[in-house]
């Protein structure tokens, strides 16, 4: 008797039939390989051959069943062209890639008798590429294999996975996740066209004109212009619309709307931060990589949003500010924010852009909060740089924080501007102003909106950040294209926002559904 030197899967298919909806497989599958040693081993070494032999009968049962529709597809077609029938002309092969290996099939190939044309019936009815198909569930598995490791590694693990070597180049990985990152940018576009579409109001209010890039050095966003509004200075309005002034917070505001409470009550601080009552609360960020040569730039960008109310949140990804403004605008109107139905809050890091198209929504009910952190490790870089040594910053640095913590930014000014006689770098130190200065107006009372229970740093954007761009493209020697970076970044906003199976089923991605406001809308 022979002795098998490794797994050897017969499959014997009994029945392959289609009536009505319904395909039925039937198959008696003998598998037969040496017996492991009665050992601690055994186990895994059964476990292997039978999941080796189970990869056979998914190929076998999708071949069969692949062929079993492309003849009742040409079934279907007996017909021909203007009802004079068809001829059989043989087959033709093709290849299917799939999670469990490579799958070759063969499919008819009918001749027209009314014109004498050939075609392939499933080509067009399914339709395939010319040579071979990756499967949906294939490219699947590369996207989430790629949101977490490298492309190398994702081509190691689908190979493990279908058992079958060289199933995937790296290229043809890389292509998929570009493909599909410029798909799903272009559904969340389409999905915000059509909230416009059916709200002709909200673009005019939740879509700020564009103006010239910005030119001081920060990321540029939507709308960003070249100098930054002031407080007292008027902001530029839609048409036929007064200026408006950009008031400057009172210190005690702990949240910005009009009316706000100045003392808020106290929450327990292992109590989770919460979105104000009727507020949508908005954090702003960008993500830096670096780009490859072929792209002609140093570095990429890519804008992030989340959009958060009533315990509901939002993942946005964007390769420009301007489809990034637009995505969030769109999900304002869904809210309804320019109806008055909540107010609008936004947290972020005060960037130019960011800032410009803040004062370019035509709402009366808004507020914008530069984050904690951002503020406080600026406030650290430049006066590093500006002052003469340790020792000397510390004794700068401490009372301009406390000043900046409690929302008093005109004395945290002052404070800089008495030390300026001792710095080493005034540039470094003006630079500083400056960045105060331009963003005086969104500067709360940092001390009290914790004990209130609410948010004073952009954490969860950039906890965002993390997951969909930072630990997964900033690895050193990383280099990326756009449409690499911005279809991870896509993918996982998709992920997190529960679209992902509507997504691989459909194609698709829903409508947005808001929960019901408090307010009744204006």
């Amino acid at each position: 008797m022979r002795t098998p030197q490794g797994p050897q899967a017969t499959v014997a298919l009994d029945q392959v039939k289609i009536q009505g909806n319904c395909l039925t497989l039937q198959a008696q599958m003998t598998m037969e390989l040496p017996m492991p040693d009665q050992d601690a081993d055994l186990p895994k070494h059964l476990e292997a051959a039978i999941e080796s032999g189970g990869q056979v009968l998914k190929r076998r049962w999708f071949q069969q069943a692949i062929e079993r529709a492309d003849r009742d597809l040409v079934l279907a077609h007996r017909q021909g062209k203007h009802g004079q029938g068809i001829v059989c002309r043989g087959t033709t092969p093709f290849t299917f890639k799939t999670v469990f290996g490579t799958v070759k099939v063969r499919r008819q190939r009918i001749e027209h008798r009314a014109d004498g044309s050939t075609e392939v019936p499933s080509a067009h009815a399914w339709p395939t590429p010319r040579q071979a198909a990756l499967t949906a569930g294939l490219c699947d598995a590369v996207c989430d294999g790629m949101l977490v490791h490298s492309a190398r590694r994702t081509v190691a693990r689908i190979e493990e996975r279908a058992g079958e070597k060289g199933i995937l180049a790296k290229t043809t990985v890389l292509e998929i996740v570009h493909d599909q990152g410029r798909e799903l940018q272009r559904l969340a576009h389409a999905r915000a066209e059509a909230v416009f579409e059916q709200d002709s109001e909200a673009a005019a209010l939740l879509l700020p004109a564009p103006t010239v890039a910005a030119s001081d050095g920060e990321p540029a966003g939507p709308g960003d212009s070249q100098q930054p509004a002031r407080p007292g200075e008027p902001v530029a309005a839609g048409p036929g619309e007064p200026a408006q002034p950009v008031a400057e917070r009172p210190a005690g505001h702990h949240v910005g709307f009009a009316g706000g409470p100045p003392a808020p009550p106290d929450v327990a601080r292992d109590q989770p931060r919460q979105v104000d009552p009727d507020t949508v609360l908005v954090q702003l960020d960008e993500v830096k990589v670096h780009a490859q040569a072929t792209t002609g730039r140093k570095q990429l960008l890519v804008y992030t949003a989340l959009v958060m109310t009533a315990g509901l949140c939002w993942h946005c990804a964007a390769a420009t500010g301007a489809e990034w403004a637009y995505q969030v605008g769109a999900l304002l109107a869904v809210l309804p924010v320019h109806r008055s139905a909540r107010s609008l809050l936004v947290l972020a890091d005060g960037a130019q852009g960011i800032r410009d198209w803040f004062e370019g929504l035509r709402l009366q009910d808004k507020a914008m909060i530069v984050c904690w952190y951002h503020l406080k490790n600026r406030c650290e870089q430049c006066l590093s740089r500006a002052c003469r040594g340790r020792d000397h910053r510390r004794q700068v640095e401490v009372p301009v924080l406390e000043a900046l913590w409690h929302g008093r930014v005109g004395e945290a000014i002052e404070a800089l501007r008495a030390r300026a006689g001792e710095m080493k770098n005034r540039e470094a130190l003006e630079e500083l102003i400056g960045y105060l200065e331009a963003r005086r107006a969104y500067r709360p009372d940092y001390e009290a909106r914790p004990r209130a229970g609410l948010w004073i740093a952009s954490n969860r954007v950039e906890k965002f950040n993390d997951w969909s761009v930072s630990v997964r493209c900033k690895h050193r020697g990383m280099e990326w294209t756009e449409s690499g970076v911005v279809g991870l970044a896509s993918l996982e906003a998709a992920r997190r926002n529960g679209e992902i199976v509507q997504w691989r089923a459909q194609r698709s991605l829903p409508a947005w559904e808001a929960p019901a406001a408090s307010r009744v809308a204006a």
